[in-house]
């Protein structure tokens, strides 16, 4: 599968497919979009949305691009996105396929 390319001057949504058991969307959920080989920190994560992509799956998303707190636009390249979820007796944290920010 090739990576997707996103131009440095978007704005839009970066949606990661979460799949589980439960009502995924009463959960709280963050996201962090970090360069390809850093692990996310505690201060990295932002808080995320809950929605339904065109197949149906739950996806969690936050926008990335200029004006947002995953701005590219000095530092293009390979980004992993990375959710983390917060449940009752769980804290899962996933990470998301690969995007190059051109």
């Amino acid at each position: 599968m090739a990576i997707e390319t996103w131009p440095r001057e978007t704005r839009e949504y970066l949606a990661v497919v979460v799949e589980g058991d439960d009502n995924l969307s009463t959960l709280p959920v963050q996201m962090a979009v970090l360069a390809y080989g850093v692990r996310p920190a505690e201060d990295d994560w932002e808080t995320a949305e809950w929605d339904v992509d065109d197949d149906g799956a739950t996806v969690a998303k936050i926008k990335i691009g200029p004006g947002t707190a995953f701005d590219f636009s000095a530092a293009p390249g390979p980004k992993v996105p990375w959710v983390k979820i917060t449940a009752s007796e769980e804290l899962p944290v996933l990470d998301g396929e690969p995007i190059r920010i051109s």
